[in-house]
């Protein structure tokens, strides 16, 4: 079953989650000055949601879980960010993660580079290029005792 959007009346009113939203994609380098800067191509390509539609976001206007959805996979925006703000959720439907667990949620879908996962653990600065260059070589499957299938001494990359 599709979910439908009538569920927002439109009273001619900006949303208060259209400033943020228009400033996130801003500062993930789309151009959204204008219609024809090109900025709202790119985000359609990005995201593979039709120009269309993204006018409607755009605008303010209701728009689907799937648009959001799809928003979120192609530019790393969390879903669940955008479910909250667009008022489609509430953050209590999220609480799965977060400080009372312990752990930190990933929800862009996307694998952490090792820099992020030593900000996120808190890695002091000192210490994490030699923290980022042990989680690459775990990745790899490199104990960096020369016993890895890849042959022990394979450069950093």
């Amino acid at each position: 079953m599709r979910r439908r959007d009538n569920d927002q009346e439109s009273t001619g009113e900006r949303p208060t989650w259209l400033p943020w939203l228009t400033g996130v994609l801003t500062d993930k380098g789309y151009d959204l000055s204008s219609s024809r800067s090109g900025g709202r191509s790119q985000l359609a390509q990005d995201t593979g949601i039709s120009a269309g539609i993204i006018s409607r976001l755009l605008a303010g206007e209701p728009v689907s879980y799937e648009t959001l959805l799809s928003l979120s996979r192609g530019t790393g925006i969390p879903l669940a960010e955008l479910l909250i703000r667009t008022e489609k959720a509430a953050e209590r439907d999220f609480s799965l993660s977060g400080p009372e667990s312990g752990q930190i949620a990933v929800s862009s879908g996307k694998r952490l580079t090792p820099e992020e996962v030593a900000e996120a653990a808190g890695v002091p600065e000192d210490d994490r290029p030699w923290f980022t260059t042990m989680v690459r070589r775990m990745r790899r499957g490199d104990t960096g005792d020369g016993s890895s299938s890849a042959g022990g001494a394979a450069a950093e990359g």
